[in-house]
């Protein structure tokens, strides 16, 4: 099968263009009332009924218009014949010929060297004669179909013959396929599906060569199963490991309701044994207010995704998670429940990994408390744990919380909040130490308050652009407090099994700077920069920040900054940092800036540290100026590692009805190149 972007719309323009009125008047309008016509000279033979127009022909009904230099019609048999350039006009399409013959009253048309064009998709069909049948049914011969410019295309599908049925499928015979009239493939039968509203048949294969994988051809099929569903079919050729198939069937039901599902099994000739990939997404709408999501995300085994997953991006994916999750909310409240099953990837195995199968979860949202100015709010979850190795078994966790909202004011804001953290475990007991019971909890209360301002002022410029610069900043101060608790006997599942004494401070201020831009008669309200600083500061007892790698018992955490500015319309930076005051220096860093003109040039770059952990810098480049080349390059270099994590270059080579992209990955112990080639108009689903 072979896919022909908007090939169906001309088709399907070309017969409508045959359709005339049966009835003929004497002079303008000549044939009938719909149909106005314009010549040099008329006539009509009063013995044969026969009506002639002569000299500049213009024939206009119903949206389409003809013009010829000599048009007949003959009343008794419907027919109507038009010589001498003859050209049809509809919308942006035109169909012209030497001659015409239409039967108006069969529907049956013919016409000679007929050459059909569409400004909007470029697309071209000549032939050396055009049949129309009936209105579902025609056939055309010796014709060529391009999007190139004509008479000189640099590329062209040539057929002896094709027929064309609206309500089932086009056919062509021999067809070959030429480049600059140079003939480089011979097809002896094709067919495609017709239909109007989405293109099928085959997609342009993918070429490539991968050091692992060895000689790669990808080979993809689209098929439209109805204006809902539809089905892509990739049969993916490796030298070094053999034919895989990989299928992506996506649909969409009643209420906004969608999902995909995209198997991909193979043989692995290098390691003799079957491997495959499952990745489905469904979402299910019942209401407004009650919805199901299921994301599914699984392998034959754990290093499947490092051989076979730089198709999909997923090569470097740390876990593969499946999950199924339920969301009933109101008004006031929300009931989440969800099944989640990870296979952690960088794990020796998965045994020890922690399963949740099922959690249903509730939040009641803050609610005044009769009229007092107390508020009551609630979260829990109710979870069954499982894992292979170590303890497993039930955890209940219920956090009901008060909150007290004693100042409030345009720029003074106070709130006060306490509540008890209520758990409760029932577990199998698998624990070496015998310490954890079969069945425990405990209540540990915390309580904090909060408070916070803000200063706002507005500044006049004097810029071409930027008229007026507003600047808020907001100082903050919060408390928290939870009680010391033995929680030795409890289960440890996550960290969240254990709660932290702590009697902590945390101070920030934010800054917010705003702008007003006018462009003529356009104003644009755009935000500019976002700088937060913020410390913690542990009376007593630890911490629990899992980014800041000060010792716990040291009382301030590290100081962190966090910034999003932007320069200008193009350029934004971004910068996240925590630094350690005691040791004077970094601990973590993150820091981004990309520039994007909006007419497809970005440059950007970013880099990650983490002490003693992970760093690297990353950096991308795209790119329209060297015409007409599309130029990308994306790299990733590991300071701790002294290597290149990933280095991707590519090229796309863009005419005007074709294109070519090759692209190069680069990895450790791997190194891959792809092919593929587009004609315009063609070959896309």
């Amino acid at each position: 099968m072979l896919s022909m972007r908007h090939i169906h719309f001309l088709l399907l323009f070309s017969i409508l263009c045959f359709c005339v009125p049966s009835a003929v008047a004497a002079g303008p309008p000549l044939f009938d009332d719909n149909m106005h016509i314009n010549a040099d000279r008329m006539s009509q033979n009063q013995t044969d009924g026969e009506y002639t127009a002569e000299g500049n022909v213009v024939v206009v009904w119903q949206g389409q218009n003809l013009t010829a230099d000599r048009v007949k019609y003959k009343a008794a048999t419907h027919v109507l014949h038009a010589t001498g350039t003859v050209v049809f006009t509809k919308g942006t399409a035109t169909l012209k010929g030497e001659t015409l013959v239409l039967n108006t009253d069969t529907g049956r048309a013919e016409m000679d060297a007929t050459l059909l064009t569409a400004a909007d998709s470029g697309l071209t069909l000549s032939s050396e004669k055009l049949i129309r049948f009936n209105e579902s049914e025609f056939s055309a011969t010796s014709s060529e179909l391009t999007t190139c410019d004509i008479p000189d295309p640099s590329w062209k599908f040539g057929a002896e013959k094709l027929k064309v049925n609206l309500l089932g499928y086009a056919t062509g015979r021999n067809v070959i396929f030429y480049i600059k009239n140079v003939p480089v493939l011979y097809i002896p039968w094709i067919a495609f599906p017709v239909v109007l509203e989405k293109r099928s048949g085959l997609l342009f294969p993918r070429f490539g060569y991968s050091k692992s994988r060895g000689m790669q051809l990808d080979v993809p099929a689209y098929w439209v199963i109805s204006p809902s569903q539809d089905l892509q079919l990739d049969l993916d050729m490796m030298t070094r490991r053999g034919v895989g198939t990989g299928l992506d069937y996506r649909y969409i039901r009643t209420r906004g309701s969608e999902g995909h599902i995209a198997p991909y099994s193979i043989y692995d000739q290098f390691e003799e044994r079957w491997r495959w990939q499952l990745a489905q997404e469904h979402k299910e709408i019942f209401s407004r207010d009650f919805n199901i999501r299921m994301s599914v995300n699984a392998t034959s085994d754990r290093s499947f995704l490092n051989d076979f997953g730089e198709k999909s991006g997923d090569y470097n994916r740390r876990s593969s998670d499946t999950i199924v999750n339920a969301l009933k909310f109101g008004q006031n409240y929300a009931v989440n429940s969800y099944l989640r099953y990870n296979e952690d990837l960088y794990a020796v195995d998965n045994r020890a990994t922690v399963q949740t199968l099922p959690s249903i979860g509730i939040a009641g949202v803050r609610q005044t408390i009769f009229s007092t100015p107390l508020y009551f709010d609630v979260d829990g979850t109710a979870e069954n744990i499982y894992r292979e190795s170590g303890t497993r078994g039930q955890r209940l966790q219920i956090f009901p919380r008060i909150t007290l909202l004693p100042f409030r004011s345009s720029f003074f804001q106070t709130t006060l909040f306490a509540g008890t953290h209520i758990r409760g475990y029932a577990t199998d007991n698998r624990d070496n130490t015998g310490k954890i019971q079969a069945s425990d909890g405990d209540l540990t209360p915390e309580a904090g308050v909060r408070i916070s301002t803000s200063v706002t002022r507005i500044y006049d410029t004097n810029l071409d652009h930027l008229k007026k610069i507003r600047h808020e900043l907001i100082p903050e101060i919060r408390y928290s407090f939870a009680s010391e608790q033995d929680q030795q006997r409890l289960p440890l599942y996550d960290y969240s099994d254990r709660f932290i004494r702590q009697s902590m401070f945390s101070v920030s201020a934010t800054s917010l700077i705003n702008g007003k831009f006018v462009y003529g008669d356009t104003t644009e309200y755009r935000d500019i920069s976002r700088v937060k600083l913020s410390a913690d500061y542990a009376a007593e007892g630890g911490r629990r920040d899992l980014l800041t790698l000060v010792d716990s018992q040291r009382p301030w955490s590290d100081l962190i900054l966090e910034s999003d500015t932007g320069v200008t319309k193009f350029v934004r930076a971004t910068f996240d940092a925590r630094y350690n005051m005691y040791e004077d220096h970094l601990s973590t860093a993150v820091a981004g800036v990309e520039v994007d003109d909006k007419q497809g040039n970005t440059i950007g770059a970013g880099y990650q540290m983490a002490r003693n952990q992970v760093e690297y810098f990353e950096g991308r480049l795209s790119t329209k100026l060297v015409k007409p080349l599309h130029l990308s390059y994306t790299a990733r270099y590991s300071f701790d590692r002294g290597d290149f994590l990933e280095a991707v270059y590519a090229a796309e080579y863009r005419h005007k009805c074709w294109s070519v992209n090759l692209a190069v990955h680069q990895r450790p112990g791997n190194q891959s190149y792809t092919v593929n080639f587009n004609l315009a108009g063609l070959g896309n689903k």
